[in-house]
Order: C-alpha cells, then structure tokens, then sequence
C-alpha cells in the first residue's frame, strides 16, 4: 500500500522557513588560556555550630557534645553522640566510687564502659564527613586545567568563572574521598560543557582555526550580537 502524503523533497531543495531560536556558537578549537589560576588553598568550610541536646548533661558530656559538631563537617548522629555523652557522664561518677571505694564490681563496670565509649567514638568519627584538604589534590589541578582551558571558556563571564571555581572545591572534596558529591559535580560540569555532549546541549561547536583567526578573543563579537538578539526579541 502506498504511504499517503507529499512527496518528501530532495535533501537540497529543503528550506526552514523557520528561523531557529537558537543558533549554534561556533568557536575555533583553541585552548583558552588566560583563566583565572586556583587559590593557594582551598578555603574551608566554618565549623558546625552545637544544638542543643534533647537532654540535659553533665560538664563531660557537654564537652564532648561541643567537640563532636564543631569537628565534624556534616551534623553528627544525635541519638549516637548524645548516647556517647551520657556515657561520658556516667563514666566520671563511676570513677569517683572506684577511686573512693575501691570495689571490685564498681571496677569491672569502668572497664566495661571505657569499652562501649571507645567503641562508639571511633563508630561515630567514622561518620563525620571528611574535612577540607589542606591543599588541593593533584587530580583537582589536572581537573582545573582541563576545565579552565576549554576553547568556549573565553566567553565566561566573572560569575561563569566563580561557578567554576565553586565546582573545583566539590571535586577536591571528592578526590580527598566524599563521594557523595559525584552527583553535584556531574550537574555542574554539564552546565559548564566539559563534554562533546554538554555542548551540543548549549549549542556550542568547536571549528578548525584559521590563520587569520584572534585565537586570543574567539567569536567574542558574534556571542555579543546572539545577546543582543535575544534582549532585543
């Protein structure tokens, strides 16, 4: 049976009447190389201000209740600490009975305790989310060279360039071993067009340089003309 309908035209003879809304940004496959270089460290995050406890405790307990959220990059485990700080309360008065009157029962629950409490520290510190690197991890450099020399980077305005920036402090995070930003930065690297596919979503095409291209200033003027065509319609 024939397929009902016009006759499809010759690929050449095709026209869009159309004016697409977005055109495609052509840019010489350049590397840009005037970004902005990496601070010496990467700043650190403030540390976390305590809550207050569900119930009250002792000076030991307080202490350690303090220490836990401002050591810790990500909000403890209430329960888990104030279980720990309790514990550590309870500790300081069985220690005042061993020591005043030396039963051997009093001595053997102190042990047991100091057990429980060592056990619990070292399951809730391995909760805590890792700190900020001291220095930036060498595949953060790798990665921001990658990132800072992309051809189309010559568009980038400061606050293109501050995202950047922002983005470089999650990868080292991540590199320094908190995986649970892979999916942020994986977001945040489309945005930015890191890859072939990003940049067919933001309609940006490398070409060939010519000779008589500035390689120092690529398609600066035809992106300030697309603005203004977007403003002006």
């Amino acid at each position: 049976m024939p397929v009902q309908g016009a006759k499809p035209k010759p690929r050449n003879q095709i026209r869009h009447r159309v004016k697409p809304v977005h055109e495609w940004t052509e840019l010489p496959n350049v590397p840009f190389e005037n970004a902005p270089k990496l601070p010496p460290v990467p700043p650190t995050a403030p540390p976390l201000e305590p809550t207050e406890p569900l119930r009250p405790l002792g000076q030991t307990g307080r202490d350690l209740w303090d220490r836990a959220w401002r050591s810790s990059s990500t909000p403890p485990d209430e329960d888990r600490l104030l279980q720990l700080c309790e514990q550590s309360d309870e500790r300081v008065a069985l220690r005042v009975r061993v020591l005043r009157d030396n039963d051997w029962h009093d001595r053997a629950a102190l042990r047991a305790l100091d057990k429980q409490i060592g056990e619990g520290l070292v399951e809730l510190a391995g909760s805590f989310g890792e700190a900020a690197p001291p220095r930036w991890p060498q595949p953060t450099k790798r990665w921001w060279r990658a990132i800072s020399r992309l051809p189309h980077a010559a568009l980038w305005s400061d606050g293109d360039w501050q995202f950047a920036l922002d983005t470089a402090q999650l990868v080292a995070a991540f590199h320094a071993g908190e995986f649970r930003h892979a999916q942020e930065i994986r977001r945040r690297e489309r945005i930015m067009g890191t890859t072939a596919d990003a940049r067919r979503d933001l309609r940006i095409r490398y070409v060939e340089p010519h000779a008589d291209d500035d390689v120092n200033d690529p398609s600066v003027t035809a992106m300030a003309d697309y603005r203004r065509e977007i403003s002006a319609g």
